[in-house]
């Protein structure tokens, strides 16, 4: 029974083999169309669409591939074998409403298999395989497809029972053909004759074994040729449903709102993360600003710097709440016409709003560790060449020209080289967001080479700190230094996260089992904008808290009005006449004969006497 099944399968995929030099039609635009492959006909649905779930580009080419999967059937190996088969290679095919008002074209959506689905066939067929020394293909990986149907990302259970199986035995052989042999005939009239040839004569049977095993490798295990003229398929991509291939740039783009690499929870959940640090880091690094702009001649070189890797942060936290602003979808997607809305990707132009998020996130990133290696470099030479603070503010035009201006440059070549993608997790533009070739050379590289130079110059300072002692640089080092471990622990895990997703990226994309891990992503996010938050620390003290309190004294409405002055009364009396004159005019002969009843001194010791509520001098 077993050595028939084998000779029966290998004339059958001899037979399919003759398909493979068979003339295709043109690329067609994908649509729906009646189903034309009479095995699946009977489904419960009759409009398909191409390229369907493996990259074919018509029918024809479907056909090819099921054909490959006869044996299977004819063994009812499971009851929802062909229902499975069905829905990859002709998949169901329906029109929704447009996404927008403005849109009055209807959307074509293609609805494959579910994975459970995929996993009950493959947990009954895979031990019939095996009887022959095969395994699952990979093509019909079931990790490819959904977990579950869903709004955003439809697919088809089957129920688990039976739909339209076919019979098993010579009833299986017979529905066969009468569907399948028919289309075949009509193809290729000589294809049956040839058929029966090859089954009559084992030994020219056996001769097509290496072109059998090669068209196995090629179509069960690599997928099926395309049709003449495509040169792109997006089969070997897990999910494959969900990217579209856009031929100028011959790259599978994935489509906006689809879950890929990251679920529709972890992209909620990113979004609150990004909410919280953001506005955390904005608002402590505009305290840090406002205090050095209330008190400029506080901080001197090489701590000013301090204040600008703050400034740098304060940038990147805006370009985030943007972010939130804007919202996901208006940021990181591109529009073209007649293509669904997708990721932006390389090759591709970027919105607005995308390239706004992007010039502010990737300068400011960039700007903060640059202005970091200045800190450390401007410390070594205070410490190896006696440069007083004053003497090195005068060159501090160099120091702005190279602290925002390399960063200026790396961001506008990026640019202008359209590296710019959108990521699916966070919503946010920035290069290497999908390809790992911009994520190694616009990320981890330029990243690694400022944290290393920085990393370089503060251990030179702190050679020299030891060599020059002194209780000034010994204070500077104690600050600097417990800087240094709270900028240099963030961003060496930043750059972890960024060289494991240069890993490991390119397995959660294909067909293997492998999965992110969405806490990395999460802590790159807290790890890159905690550094605004600690920089804050660096004006802790008396001083802050003085200088705020001036500030607010001159800025309250409130504070009391200075009381208004008493002045004493004083009673006037009239001028007096010459007799009272000549009474109390004094002269050296008499000024020391005043009566002594009622004699005092003034404090001066001059003497008066009162009478009547009068003073007499």
């Amino acid at each position: 029974m077993a050595i028939k099944m084998a000779m029966d399968w290998k004339v059958w995929l001899a037979a399919s083999l003759l398909l493979l030099v068979q003339d295709s039609r043109a690329i067609i635009d994908t649509k729906c169309e009646p189903i034309k492959v009479e095995f699946c006909t009977k489904l419960g649905y009759n409009m398909t669409g191409m390229p369907n779930m493996l990259g074919h580009q018509v029918q024809v080419d479907a056909l090819s591939s099921l054909i490959t999967f006869y044996p299977l059937m004819v063994y009812n190996c499971a009851p929802e074998l062909l229902f499975f088969l069905c829905s990859v290679h002709v998949p169901m095919c329906t029109q929704l409403p447009p996404s927008s008002p403005g849109n009055e074209n209807l959307q074509t959506q293609l609805i494959g298999p579910c994975r459970p689905m995929c996993e009950r066939v493959r947990d009954k067929c895979l031990p019939v395989l095996e009887l022959f020394k095969l395994s699952w293909p990979l093509n019909l990986a079931c990790e490819k497809f959904p977990r579950s149907n869903k709004d955003d990302n439809m697919c088809m259970d089957g129920g688990g029972k039976a739909t339209d199986s076919p019979p098993s035995g010579t009833s299986a052989q017979q529905a066969f053909n009468a569907a399948g042999l028919d289309t075949l005939q009509a193809i290729n009239p000589r294809l049956l004759e040839q058929a029966k040839e090859l089954s009559k004569d084992a030994s020219k049977l056996n001769k097509l074994d290496p072109y059998l095993k090669m068209f196995l490798e090629s179509n069960m295990y690599k997928n099926i040729k395309p049709a003449k003229g495509y040169s792109g398929t997006c089969s070997d991509l897990k999910y494959s449903v969900n990217y579209h291939y856009v031929n100028r740039t011959d790259e599978c783009v994935p489509k906006c709102g689809v879950d890929i690499i990251f679920d529709a929870e972890d992209k909620k959940f990113a979004e609150v993360w990004v909410s919280v640090w953001s506005i955390l880091c904005f608002i402590t690094s505009l305290f840090t600003l406002i205090t050095y702009i209330l008190d400029t001649s506080r901080f001197k070189y090489p701590e000013r710097c301090i204040i600008f890797v703050n400034l740098s942060y304060h940038i990147l936290s805006i370009g985030y709440i943007l972010r939130l602003i804007f919202g996901s979808e208006l940021t990181a997607c591109t529009h073209t016409q007649g293509e669904p809305s997708l990721l932006v990707r390389q090759g591709l132009t970027p919105t607005p709003y995308c390239t706004v998020v992007y010039l502010i996130i990737y300068f400011s990133s960039l700007a903060g560790s640059v202005w970091w290696a200045i800190t450390t470099v401007t410390w070594s030479l205070l410490l190896f060449t006696n440069m007083d603070s004053k003497r090195m503010e005068g060159h501090s035009p160099m120091m702005h020209l190279v602290g925002w201006g390399v960063p200026a440059v790396q961001t506008i070549v990026v640019l202008l080289l359209y590296q710019i993608e959108g990521d699916e997790l966070t919503g946010i533009c920035l290069p290497g967001q999908q390809t790992e070739q911009g994520l190694l050379n616009f990320l981890i590289i330029p990243f690694s080479f400022y944290l290393g130079s920085a990393s370089f110059f503060f251990l030179s300072g702190v050679v020299g700190s030891l060599v020059n002692p002194g209780e000034e640089s010994r204070k500077l080092l104690a600050r600097i230094g417990l800087f240094s471990i709270f900028y240099t622990i963030p961003q060496v895990c930043v750059l972890a996260s960024m060289v494991y997703e240069w890993i490991e990226r390119p397995s959660w994309r294909s067909l293997s089992s492998t999965s992110s891990i969405v806490e990395m992503f999460m802590l790159r996010i807290s790890m890159w904008l905690v550094v605004g938050i600690i920089s804050g620390a660096w004006i802790l003290s008396h001083r802050t808290i003085s200088v705020w309190k001036q500030f607010l004294t001159s800025c309250s409405w409130n504070q009391s009005k200075p009381s208004t002055p008493v002045f004493p009364k004083v009673a006037y009396r009239p001028a007096p006449t010459s007799s009272q004159s000549k009474e109390t005019a004094l002269t050296m002969k008499n000024i020391g004969k005043l009566s002594s009843e009622a004699r005092s001194s003034t404090p001066h010791g001059l003497p008066y006497t009162v009478e009547n509520n009068k003073i007499t001098i």
